[in-house]
């Protein structure tokens, strides 16, 4: 039953997306990207619906059976019964792709799916976050009844109870209809968004570099075993990583249909969704909003920044309204937050903590993916053999990835250094899922801008066949 719930919130985000983005029901790139997202998408209004049913109406199961049932039906009536003709989305155009990346590919979902249902049987009750904040915070909204609030209580300070809910809210949803607390549901949502995330990554790189690129792309990101460990220990910052990569997509598959603004609703609604996955997401949020406004007025289209910013603040409105909600109405303050300006001041002007932030910025960028061979070598190397290839229409977008990234980054150095306690401990435990938050969205950036393998032996063979044609003329 549990699985049949979540099948059932994924077809509330496929319905929307079908409507917002109608598509031939057949096999299709547009439908692998679309199933791709409706996973996190569906998940998130599912979520948010229950988290609004329980703050308004209480904990009554005919009433969030009934708001829950509404929304599907709705999505799957404007999924169903659209007409009209909408964006199509191809794989771009380029060489064919040799069938060796496909089996490659292939391989590595095959392996990271193995090493998935590995870790969960062992651990069913996932890592320390897992069990200690999302799934405690779960129990408490299922078994507290009119006393729900308590899971917000600051006597449980050490489980952040400022944390914000969509992860507990769809475990508890899935609990709450099947009267059942069973592990399958928190295993399952991480599959969910552990796979999807691979997904966003490989269609939309197919969309923007081919599937060359995308196959690439999907390998590595596939192989980075901390990535599928972390999301089988139930740790949120692989949903965190999907709906950030996600937003940054949907944005660049945007500059590509510059006259379709449904993508910029979709981006507004995932980054709004990563703002309620983790505190995390709000500073994503913001970065991202400062980054895309500065990349536009300096490399692209002014007139076209009004139009995209009111569609993502369209797609951004409700999920923040609930976060506002919950942070004014439940959440006690944060760690941060809840010190005093004399606190922060001296952490700040502490030398000794700036020097252990860098170093770890520094170091751990190599241990990122659990590779044997540490991948940003790797990496570095692919890009030495092929060089950066990026068009003159492709820099706003790639701009706005990487000012994001790089503006999220130097927030959380300042939180690092400003946070109570010790630094180090601080980071040890948890800058490397930090890094895993950033990742699939890092492997966009690189594989958008980076040449594919075969347009780079073709420059290359050009010269080749001129000297031949050259030497028959001379003989």
């Amino acid at each position: 039953m549990i699985l049949l719930y979540l099948a059932l919130a994924w077809l509330i985000g496929l319905g929307l997306l079908r409507w917002l983005f109608p598509a031939p029901w057949r096999w299709s790139l547009q439908n692998a990207f679309l199933l791709s997202l409706s996973a996190g998408v569906g998940i998130g209004i599912a979520s948010t619906l229950y988290f609004l049913t329980l703050a308004l109406l209480g904990p009554k199961l005919p009433a969030l059976a009934a708001v829950e049932g509404v929304a599907l039906m709705a999505a799957l009536a404007l999924g169903v019964l659209v007409r009209r003709r909408g964006t199509e989305l191809r794989w771009a155009p380029g060489p064919p792709t040799p069938w060796h990346f496909t089996a490659a590919l292939g391989i590595a979902l095959a392996s990271a799916i193995t090493i998935f249902i590995f870790c969960t049987l062992t651990k069913p009750h996932g890592e320390w976050d897992a069990w200690a904040i999302w799934n405690l915070r779960a129990r408490f909204l299922v078994r507290a009844g009119e006393f729900w609030r308590d899971a917000f209580s600051n006597q449980m300070a050490w489980s952040h109870p400022d944390y914000p809910l969509l992860i507990p809210g769809i475990v508890a949803l899935c609990w709450t209809m099947a009267h059942s607390e069973s592990m399958l549901a928190s295993a399952a949502v991480a599959f969910l968004f552990t796979f999807g995330a691979a997904g966003v990554l490989i269609a939309t790189l197919g969309i923007l570099r081919g599937k060359t690129q995308a196959c690439i792309a999907g390998i590595v990101l596939l192989c980075s075993v901390s990535v599928v460990v972390n999301g089988a220990n139930q740790y949120v910052d692989v949903p965190l990583s999907f709906f950030v990569l996600a937003a940054l997509g949907l944005l660049c598959v945007q500059e590509r249909h510059p006259e379709d603004l449904r993508f910029s609703f979709l981006a507004g609604l995932t980054a709004g969704l990563a703002a309620w996955t983790k505190n995390e997401g709000a500073l994503f949020l913001v970065a991202l909003i400062a980054a895309r406004a500065w990349a536009m007025a300096r490399y692209g289209n002014r007139a076209a920044l009004l139009p995209q910013f009111l569609r993502i603040a369209a797609g951004l409105a409700a999920p923040l309204a609930v976060i506002v909600f919950f942070k004014l109405r439940l959440a006690p303050g944060n760690d941060l937050l809840s010190r005093q300006p004399g606190q922060i001041a001296a952490h700040l002007a502490d030398i000794g903590r700036w020097i252990t932030v860098l170093e770890a910025y520094i170091v751990e960028p190599f241990r990122i993916g659990t590779f044997l061979i540490p991948i940003v070598l790797l990496l570095a190397l692919y890009w030495y053999l092929l060089r950066f290839k990026v068009e003159p229409q492709d820099r706003p977008v790639l701009a706005t990835i990487l000012l994001t990234l790089g503006l999220t980054l130097a927030g959380e150095f300042a939180i690092y250094v400003a946070l109570p306690g010790d630094p180090s401990w601080q980071l040890n435990t948890s800058f490397d899922r930090l890094l895993l938050q950033l990742w699939p969205s890092g492997l966009l950036a690189f594989f958008f801008a980076v040449n594919t393998p075969q347009l780079q032996m073709k420059s290359k063979a050009k010269p080749a066949k001129k000297a031949i044609k050259h030497a028959v003329k001379s003989t």
